[in-house]
């Protein structure tokens, strides 16, 4: 027990408990809706889900990586964080702002197409959208000062408030779909009050007072327009990476919905249960993808750009070897995760469910890509990457009525990733090769010129 704890109590090893605990909990809570309701509230469920996660995270994800990197710089430079985080919040409420404003605007689309015409599930994605804009900031500002610590128990704390009360209303016999779609609407806001307060409650000295890095060199703040440049960059890119990524669920949802073959209302319920199984294969690299954005701005802000390509081109490899685990998880458990584990509504075939996984692992590679490239500032490239991965994946969702569902959505979940990891690791190359050129340059140069190109380089 005792070295459980001493184990518990390194950063990155509570980091890894806390990401797989918050992976799992979207499966399990899936699991609770299909013995717990009927296939159109699963249906709705997965809407209320799906719809949370994609505009959260489409919009906030961008904004917490931003944080993370401008925090973890000034942190490497001996700047105090507090200025910056107070701009990028500044910066982030026009985003929030303006989502809020569209979801309202967008109410009765949303109701209609995804949430079962519920208004009441619509009221708890306006209450879950709002704690998760507010949880992204505080998780990417507790990233950036790697305080893993309290970032994990955020985590905990989102996981468990959708899990305990939905597992006791399913004891209780409970089939009301919106006190499910309640809870799992609150975990965000719990986790976000969490985020805030813990740090004020539980100070370490080593995370309140930062040092210069080793070889770093003094700089001021960066400027407010390339902040907010970067900050749109981002966001732009994450929209499109989580449009892509949610492609297949949102289409299936907004196509099939309101099918009245009882059989198809089962096949849409199954394929929103596959996309959860197919995203297991996350779960294995969240321990080791967190934290990387934070080690390697540091690294960049040195000037050591081999150790970014080295972490960068490693974990590429990693991801790579593990989504192909997954991939062939999937093709033979899949099927008897999906009948026996998560009691879905309908069966998939094998093809179908390795086809989701690989898809996955391309994203995964991407999200490893876009980490190395973010943290050389190249954010313009990120952007471009996920949405050339968008405009190649349209046109095969554009003829998904005229073709077999399952074979259509098959080939988006793959082609879009794909080309959106291609041009990723095309860019990263281009980009290390050119560090690499310069790394060359400077060792010849004078300190004075070394200085100027490692500026320039982050250009």
């Amino acid at each position: 027990m005792r070295r459980v704890l001493d184990l518990l109590r390194r950063p990155t090893a509570f980091l890894a408990v806390g990401l797989i605990v918050s992976a799992f909990s979207g499966s399990v809570f899936l699991l609770i809706l299909n013995l717990a309701l009927t296939a159109t509230d699963v249906t709705a469920l997965n809407g209320l889900n799906v719809l949370l996660a994609a505009i959260s995270t489409g919009i906030m994800a961008g904004i917490e990586q931003e944080m993370v990197r401008a925090v973890s710089r000034a942190i490497a430079r001996g700047l105090s964080p507090a200025p910056v985080i107070r701009r990028q919040v500044k910066q982030a409420g026009w985003f929030v702002g303006g989502t809020l404003a569209l979801c309202l605007a967008l109410a009765p689309l949303l109701v209609d197409h995804w949430l079962g015409d519920s208004w009441i599930l619509y009221a708890e994605l306006m209450l879950g959208l709002a704690g998760a804009m507010v949880s992204f900031q505080v998780r990417g500002t507790l990233s950036g000062r790697q305080d893993f610590h309290v970032f994990s128990i955020t985590l905990l704390v989102e996981s468990f408030t959708r899990l305990i009360p939905s597992l006791a209303l399913l004891a209780l016999g409970c089939h009301a779909a919106w006190a499910y779609g309640f809870f799992f609407a609150l975990g965000p806001v719990l986790s976000a009050l969490v985020g805030i307060v813990l740090p004020r409650l539980w100070v370490r000295p080593h995370l309140a007072h930062p040092a210069p890095a080793s070889g770093a060199q003094p700089a001021e703040e960066e400027g407010s327009g390339r902040a907010a440049a970067n900050l749109g960059l981002l966001t732009s890119a994450t929209l499109a990476s989580q449009l892509l990524l949610n492609a297949v669920p949102l289409l299936v949802e907004a196509f099939y919905q309101h099918a009245s073959d009882h059989l198809v209302q089962n096949q849409t319920a199954g394929i929103l249960s596959a996309v959860g199984l197919a995203r297991l294969g996350i779960v294995a690299l969240l321990p080791i993808q967190t934290p990387l954005l934070p080690k390697l701005t540091s690294a960049a802000e040195r000037g050591e750009f081999a150790e970014v390509r080295r972490r960068t081109l490693v974990l590429t490899a990693v991801c790579a070897g593990l989504g192909l685990a997954a991939v062939l998880v999937s093709a033979t458990l899949g099927p008897w995760a999906m009948r026996d584990i998560l009691h879905a509504k309908a069966a998939l075939p094998s093809w179908f469910l390795a086809a989701f996984s690989a898809g996955t692992m391309f994203m995964m590679i991407g999200f490893i890509l876009q980490a190395g490239l973010i943290a050389l500032n190249r954010h313009l490239s990120v952007m471009i990457g996920w949405t050339v991965g968008v405009a190649v994946t349209v046109p095969v969702f554009a003829v998904s009525n005229a073709g077999d569902i399952l074979h259509v959505t098959a080939a988006g979940a793959l082609i879009g990733p794909l080309a959106a990891a291609l041009f990723l690791a095309i860019d990263l190359w281009w980009t290390m090769r050119r560090r690499a050129a310069a790394q060359g340059t400077r060792s010849a140069a004078d300190p004075a010129s070394a200085t100027a190109l490692a500026a320039r380089s982050q250009v």
